[in-house]
């Protein structure tokens, strides 16, 4: 009886934990679970005044054999966050100084999601911002790291010399934007075609290729994502598991 009640307590404990920090159930998702070292811990930024609410987690990468690559893209991750955070509170600090408290107080929350974790470690950051307004703004940064390396790749890194990926993506973010064109701007505000720094990630092995807010649609169809699949790709990438 004794060992139940034990067992029933940390049963309890787990749940708990899991609810308090639902960053926790991330980073222990099968994506983490192979048979590398490489793994993706917190980084956290927290404080809070009458005026602003900093409430931001972004990852770190360890693990990587080629530590100078693992400073690099850790060290990349932090001055993009710490610049964030310090240019909107210095503007709230000026602004709110010698004035009244708002009713909705600023708020900067990011939170980073591990999409993919074989030849190569995917994932994005969302930088969520209120600075007053109708409504908030999203900025999602993804980061693709060849593991063997630790190098950050580009979307034409992971396909073949001389294949021509972007036309084959562009015809499926075409065909796939044709089913739902009332949700897209058009002519030249809309879907023109992948760049050559085209924001991409990988998750669970395939490519999806993402467009921020306002870059291909209005504010309210979000983040615009396209899932590309594997059979039109097949044969072409340089890895054998993406």
């Amino acid at each position: 009886m004794k060992w139940l009640k034990m067992w029933f307590l940390v049963v309890l404990v787990l749940l708990i934990s899991i609810q308090s920090y639902p960053q926790a159930m991330l980073k222990s998702s099968g994506l983490n679970e192979d048979n590398s070292n490489v793994k993706i811990v917190d980084k956290i930024y927290k404080s809070k005044n009458n005026y602003l609410d900093i409430n931001v987690i972004v990852p770190q990468v360890t693990g990587i054999s080629d530590k100078k690559q693992e400073d690099a893209i850790n060290d990349k991750i932090i001055k993009w966050t710490e610049s964030w955070i310090n240019e909107v509170k210095e503007i709230a600090d000026e602004y709110f100084k010698d004035k009244p408290t708002p009713l909705m107080p600023y708020q900067l929350y990011a939170r980073y999601k591990l999409t993919n974790n074989s030849d190569i470690i995917s994932f994005y950051i969302d930088y969520y911002q209120f600075s007053g307004g109708a409504h908030g703004i999203t900025n999602r940064i993804a980061y693709n790291i060849e593991k063997s390396s630790g190098i950050e790749m580009q979307l034409k890194d992971i396909f073949k010399d001389n294949y021509n990926y972007k036309d084959v993506i562009n015809k499926e973010i075409s065909r796939q934007i044709s089913k739902d064109p009332d949700r897209y701007f058009t002519g030249k505000d809309g879907f023109n075609g992948i760049g050559d720094n085209q924001n991409f990630y990988i998750k669970n092995n395939t490519v999806v290729i993402y467009f921020g807010l306002y870059e291909i649609a209005p504010y309210a169809a979000g983040i615009s994502e396209f899932i590309i699949p594997n059979n039109l790709l097949e044969g072409n990438l340089k890895y054998g598991k993406i």
